[in-house]
Protein backbone atom coordinates (compact mmCIF):
# COMPACT_ATOMS: atom_id res chain seq x y z
CA UNK A 1 0.00 0.00 0.00
CA UNK A 2 1.56 3.08 -0.99
CA UNK A 3 2.47 6.22 1.37
CA UNK A 4 -0.28 9.28 1.16
CA UNK A 5 0.61 11.88 -0.75
CA UNK A 6 1.90 14.89 1.17
CA UNK A 7 -0.36 17.96 1.72
CA UNK A 8 -0.35 20.34 -0.30
CA UNK A 9 1.64 23.81 0.79
CA UNK A 10 -0.40 26.69 2.41
CA UNK A 11 -1.13 29.13 0.43
CA UNK A 12 1.50 32.23 0.22
CA UNK A 13 0.71 35.53 0.72
CA UNK A 14 0.79 38.34 -1.63
CA UNK A 15 3.64 40.18 0.61
CA UNK A 16 6.00 36.78 0.28
CA UNK A 17 6.21 37.58 -3.24
CA UNK A 18 9.36 38.99 -4.65
CA UNK A 19 8.54 42.29 -5.73
CA UNK A 20 10.88 43.64 -8.26
CA UNK A 21 10.57 47.36 -8.13
CA UNK A 22 12.95 50.24 -9.23
CA UNK A 23 13.89 53.13 -7.12
CA UNK A 24 12.63 56.27 -8.88
CA UNK A 25 15.79 58.03 -9.70
CA UNK A 26 17.13 61.81 -8.04
CA UNK A 27 16.65 64.65 -10.46
CA UNK A 28 19.07 66.40 -11.23
CA UNK A 29 18.01 69.69 -8.99
CA UNK A 30 17.96 66.83 -5.85
CA UNK A 31 21.27 65.96 -6.62
CA UNK A 32 22.23 69.80 -6.82
CA UNK A 33 20.65 70.45 -4.01
CA UNK A 34 22.62 67.58 -1.82
CA UNK A 35 25.77 68.70 -3.25
CA UNK A 36 25.13 72.19 -1.89
CA UNK A 37 24.25 70.92 1.20
CA UNK A 38 27.12 68.90 1.40
CA UNK A 39 30.01 71.57 0.64
CA UNK A 40 28.22 74.27 3.07
CA UNK A 41 28.62 71.43 6.25
CA UNK A 42 32.36 71.06 4.96
CA UNK A 43 32.26 75.12 4.86
CA UNK A 44 31.51 75.14 8.10
CA UNK A 45 33.81 72.98 9.54
CA UNK A 46 36.42 74.56 7.81
CA UNK A 47 35.32 77.60 8.93
CA UNK A 48 35.52 76.34 12.82
CA UNK A 49 38.39 74.78 12.72
CA UNK A 50 40.16 78.12 11.34
CA UNK A 51 38.79 80.26 14.08
CA UNK A 52 39.66 77.86 16.64
CA UNK A 53 43.15 77.89 15.27
CA UNK A 54 43.09 81.82 14.65
CA UNK A 55 41.99 82.06 18.26
CA UNK A 56 45.32 79.75 19.52
CA UNK A 57 47.52 81.65 17.51
CA UNK A 58 46.11 85.06 18.71
CA UNK A 59 46.20 84.04 22.36
CA UNK A 60 50.05 82.60 21.89
CA UNK A 61 51.07 86.12 20.44
CA UNK A 62 49.40 88.29 23.10
CA UNK A 63 51.14 86.04 25.62
CA UNK A 64 54.39 85.74 23.96
CA UNK A 65 54.85 89.19 22.18
CA UNK A 66 51.89 91.61 22.10
CA UNK A 67 53.77 94.05 19.67
CA UNK A 68 53.28 91.86 16.76
CA UNK A 69 49.40 92.87 16.68
CA UNK A 70 49.91 96.67 17.07
CA UNK A 71 49.35 97.07 13.18
CA UNK A 72 46.14 94.58 13.15
CA UNK A 73 44.68 98.14 14.46
CA UNK A 74 45.89 98.21 18.42
CA UNK A 75 48.28 100.95 17.32
CA UNK A 76 46.40 103.73 18.56
CA UNK A 77 48.38 105.74 21.16
CA UNK A 78 47.30 105.88 25.11
CA UNK A 79 45.62 109.06 26.13
CA UNK A 80 43.97 107.70 29.43
CA UNK A 81 45.43 106.03 32.65
CA UNK A 82 42.86 104.97 35.00
CA UNK A 83 43.87 104.00 38.61
CA UNK A 84 42.38 102.40 40.97
CA UNK A 85 44.09 101.66 44.68
CA UNK A 86 43.53 100.53 48.25
CA UNK A 87 45.66 102.73 49.40
CA UNK A 88 47.40 106.52 48.78
CA UNK A 89 48.94 106.63 45.67
CA UNK A 90 47.20 109.23 43.80
CA UNK A 91 47.37 108.53 39.13
CA UNK A 92 49.80 111.68 38.97
CA UNK A 93 52.47 108.87 40.93
CA UNK A 94 51.56 106.30 38.91
CA UNK A 95 52.07 108.32 35.55
CA UNK A 96 55.35 109.54 36.46
CA UNK A 97 56.47 105.79 37.24
CA UNK A 98 55.40 104.25 34.47
CA UNK A 99 56.60 106.79 32.11
CA UNK A 100 54.52 105.86 29.02
CA UNK A 101 55.86 108.12 25.55
CA UNK A 102 52.37 109.87 24.29
CA UNK A 103 53.69 108.22 20.73
CA UNK A 104 53.52 104.64 21.87
CA UNK A 105 50.54 102.35 21.16
CA UNK A 106 47.61 100.65 23.47
CA UNK A 107 49.43 97.04 21.82
CA UNK A 108 52.91 97.98 21.92
CA UNK A 109 52.83 98.24 25.90
CA UNK A 110 54.95 95.59 27.78
CA UNK A 111 52.48 95.06 30.89
CA UNK A 112 55.36 93.22 32.51
CA UNK A 113 57.69 95.44 32.57
CA UNK A 114 55.65 98.50 33.27
CA UNK A 115 54.05 96.13 36.03
CA UNK A 116 57.59 95.82 37.22
CA UNK A 117 58.36 99.35 37.40
CA UNK A 118 55.35 100.01 39.83
CA UNK A 119 56.35 96.88 41.74
CA UNK A 120 60.07 98.22 42.40
CA UNK A 121 58.15 100.85 45.05
CA UNK A 122 57.79 98.48 48.01
CA UNK A 123 54.64 100.57 49.20
CA UNK A 124 52.97 98.79 45.80
CA UNK A 125 52.64 95.05 47.40
CA UNK A 126 50.49 94.19 43.87
CA UNK A 127 50.28 95.80 40.77
CA UNK A 128 47.67 94.60 37.23
CA UNK A 129 47.66 96.03 34.57
CA UNK A 130 44.88 95.56 31.92
CA UNK A 131 43.83 96.97 28.44
CA UNK A 132 40.77 98.68 27.47
CA UNK A 133 40.26 99.14 24.21
CA UNK A 134 40.62 101.56 22.15
CA UNK A 135 42.76 103.86 23.97
CA UNK A 136 43.09 103.26 27.76
CA UNK A 137 45.22 102.01 30.46
CA UNK A 138 43.76 100.37 33.46
CA UNK A 139 45.99 100.00 36.46
CA UNK A 140 44.92 98.49 39.65
CA UNK A 141 46.74 98.61 43.05
CA UNK A 142 47.23 96.78 46.16
CA UNK A 143 49.40 98.90 48.85
CA UNK A 144 50.93 98.09 51.61
CA UNK A 145 49.37 99.30 55.29
CA UNK A 146 51.85 101.22 57.57
CA UNK A 147 51.95 99.46 61.12
CA UNK A 148 55.19 101.25 62.65
CA UNK A 149 57.39 104.02 61.83
CA UNK A 150 61.18 103.70 61.18
CA UNK A 151 64.26 105.79 61.60
CA UNK A 152 67.33 105.44 60.24
CA UNK A 153 70.74 106.73 59.34
CA UNK A 154 71.51 106.56 55.76
CA UNK A 155 75.28 107.00 54.64
CA UNK A 156 75.76 110.22 52.92
CA UNK A 157 71.70 111.68 53.85
CA UNK A 158 71.85 111.58 57.36
CA UNK A 159 68.46 110.39 59.02
CA UNK A 160 65.19 109.32 57.33
CA UNK A 161 62.17 108.13 57.91
CA UNK A 162 60.79 105.04 56.61
CA UNK A 163 56.95 102.63 57.14
CA UNK A 164 56.83 99.39 57.79
CA UNK A 165 53.99 96.84 56.55
CA UNK A 166 52.33 93.98 58.22
CA UNK A 167 54.73 91.46 56.33
CA UNK A 168 57.69 93.26 57.22
CA UNK A 169 58.59 95.04 54.27
CA UNK A 170 60.17 98.29 54.58
CA UNK A 171 58.93 101.33 52.41
CA UNK A 172 59.21 105.22 52.20
CA UNK A 173 55.40 105.73 51.93
CA UNK A 174 54.45 108.21 49.44
CA UNK A 175 50.99 109.81 49.72
CA UNK A 176 50.60 109.63 53.28
CA UNK A 177 49.83 112.67 54.89
CA UNK A 178 52.23 113.60 58.70
CA UNK A 179 48.67 113.13 60.89
CA UNK A 180 48.31 110.03 60.03
CA UNK A 181 51.74 108.48 59.87
CA UNK A 182 52.48 110.42 62.80
CA UNK A 183 50.39 108.69 64.97
CA UNK A 184 52.09 105.30 64.25
CA UNK A 185 54.79 104.01 67.16
CA UNK A 186 58.34 104.37 66.39
CA UNK A 187 60.14 100.92 65.95
CA UNK A 188 63.45 100.09 67.94
CA UNK A 189 65.58 96.99 68.45
CA UNK A 190 65.84 95.88 64.33
CA UNK A 191 68.78 96.04 62.43
CA UNK A 192 68.23 96.69 58.77
CA UNK A 193 70.21 95.11 56.05
CA UNK A 194 70.49 96.02 52.44
CA UNK A 195 69.38 94.39 49.39
CA UNK A 196 68.93 95.32 45.31
CA UNK A 197 65.66 95.93 46.13
CA UNK A 198 65.99 97.94 49.26
CA UNK A 199 66.11 96.56 52.29
CA UNK A 200 65.21 92.44 53.78
CA UNK A 201 61.49 92.88 55.01
CA UNK A 202 61.60 92.28 58.78
CA UNK A 203 60.86 89.30 61.11
CA UNK A 204 58.07 89.14 63.55
CA UNK A 205 56.11 92.01 62.18
CA UNK A 206 52.94 90.18 61.64
CA UNK A 207 52.77 89.88 65.79
CA UNK A 208 53.55 93.77 66.25
CA UNK A 209 50.36 94.21 63.69
CA UNK A 210 48.25 91.96 65.96
CA UNK A 211 49.03 93.69 69.78
CA UNK A 212 48.62 97.07 67.85
CA UNK A 213 45.27 96.71 66.09
CA UNK A 214 44.30 94.76 69.65
CA UNK A 215 44.88 97.81 71.95
CA UNK A 216 43.95 100.18 69.02
CA UNK A 217 40.58 98.53 68.39
CA UNK A 218 40.02 97.72 72.41
CA UNK A 219 42.01 100.38 74.16
CA UNK A 220 42.20 103.19 71.72
CA UNK A 221 43.26 105.63 74.42
CA UNK A 222 45.88 103.47 75.91
CA UNK A 223 47.67 102.96 72.10
CA UNK A 224 47.66 106.26 71.95
CA UNK A 225 50.27 106.72 74.67
CA UNK A 226 52.92 104.15 72.41
CA UNK A 227 55.33 105.53 71.06
CA UNK A 228 58.19 103.10 70.74
CA UNK A 229 58.18 99.14 70.05
CA UNK A 230 60.92 97.27 70.62
CA UNK A 231 61.86 93.91 69.34
CA UNK A 232 64.98 93.66 70.36
CA UNK A 233 64.41 90.70 73.15
CA UNK A 234 62.15 88.76 70.54
CA UNK A 235 64.34 86.46 69.13
CA UNK A 236 65.87 85.86 72.56
CA UNK A 237 63.35 86.12 75.21
CA UNK A 238 60.00 85.78 72.50
CA UNK A 239 58.73 89.33 73.86
CA UNK A 240 57.99 92.46 72.71
CA UNK A 241 58.39 95.33 74.61
CA UNK A 242 56.06 98.71 74.32
CA UNK A 243 57.41 102.17 75.76
CA UNK A 244 54.49 104.37 76.47
CA UNK A 245 54.29 108.04 77.99
CA UNK A 246 52.43 106.24 81.57
CA UNK A 247 55.33 103.23 81.73
CA UNK A 248 58.66 103.28 80.31
CA UNK A 249 58.39 99.63 79.92
CA UNK A 250 55.70 97.13 79.07
CA UNK A 251 56.38 93.55 78.01
CA UNK A 252 54.31 91.39 76.31
CA UNK A 253 54.94 87.70 75.88
CA UNK A 254 54.26 85.88 72.74
CA UNK A 255 52.69 82.65 74.41
CA UNK A 256 49.85 84.02 75.44
CA UNK A 257 46.49 86.05 73.33
CA UNK A 258 47.44 89.85 73.26
CA UNK A 259 43.55 90.89 74.18
CA UNK A 260 44.09 88.89 77.47
CA UNK A 261 47.46 90.77 78.23
CA UNK A 262 46.12 94.02 77.14
CA UNK A 263 42.87 93.99 79.34
CA UNK A 264 45.22 92.70 82.07
CA UNK A 265 47.07 95.91 81.27
CA UNK A 266 44.29 97.85 81.70
CA UNK A 267 42.99 96.77 84.67
CA UNK A 268 46.52 97.24 86.07
CA UNK A 269 46.78 100.99 84.58
CA UNK A 270 43.22 101.37 86.17
CA UNK A 271 44.09 100.06 89.73
CA UNK A 272 47.56 102.16 89.96
CA UNK A 273 46.45 105.21 88.59
CA UNK A 274 46.66 108.33 91.36
CA UNK A 275 49.73 106.90 93.45
CA UNK A 276 52.19 108.96 94.25
CA UNK A 277 54.96 106.91 92.70
CA UNK A 278 55.60 106.37 89.01
CA UNK A 279 55.82 102.77 87.39
CA UNK A 280 58.86 101.74 85.90
CA UNK A 281 57.55 98.81 84.03
CA UNK A 282 54.68 95.89 83.99
CA UNK A 283 55.70 92.72 82.50
CA UNK A 284 52.40 90.73 80.98
CA UNK A 285 54.52 87.31 79.58
CA UNK A 286 54.73 85.86 83.23
CA UNK A 287 50.96 85.03 83.09
CA UNK A 288 47.73 85.72 84.60
CA UNK A 289 48.56 84.98 88.03
CA UNK A 290 50.84 87.36 89.03
CA UNK A 291 52.92 90.24 86.95
CA UNK A 292 55.93 91.69 88.11
CA UNK A 293 55.48 95.76 88.31
CA UNK A 294 58.34 97.71 89.13
CA UNK A 295 57.78 101.28 90.48
CA UNK A 296 59.98 104.08 90.61
CA UNK A 297 60.00 105.09 94.65
CA UNK A 298 61.46 108.22 96.14
CA UNK A 299 65.63 107.96 96.62
CA UNK A 300 65.36 107.67 100.15
CA UNK A 301 62.73 104.62 99.48
CA UNK A 302 64.17 103.18 96.93
CA UNK A 303 67.12 100.68 97.03
CA UNK A 304 70.67 100.54 94.53
CA UNK A 305 68.34 100.73 91.62
CA UNK A 306 66.18 103.05 91.99
CA UNK A 307 63.36 100.74 91.23
CA UNK A 308 62.11 97.98 93.61
CA UNK A 309 60.24 95.27 91.81
CA UNK A 310 57.12 94.50 93.42
CA UNK A 311 54.68 91.66 92.56
CA UNK A 312 51.10 93.07 91.06
CA UNK A 313 48.53 90.44 92.06
CA UNK A 314 45.10 90.72 90.03
CA UNK A 315 42.08 90.44 91.95
CA UNK A 316 40.08 87.41 91.39
CA UNK A 317 37.15 87.65 88.83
Amino acid sequence: MSEPESASPSARHWRDIPQEITPRAMSRVGRRRLTLRNVRNLGLVALGALLLYGGFQFWQTMQNDPTKLTAAGGGQPVEHIVVETDGVLTSEWVEQVLDIKPTLGLMELDLWALRSRLEAHRQVKKADLRRKFPNTLLVHLEERSPVVRLRARMEGSGMTDFLVGRDGVIFEGHGYDRTSTGELPWLAGVRLRATTRGYEPLDGMDRVADLLSTARGNVPELYRTWHVISLGEMARDGQIVVQSSEVPRIIFGLREDFYTQVARLDLILEQVRGRPEPLKSIDLSVGAEQVPVAIQLPPQRSDKSGAPTVRFRLPNR
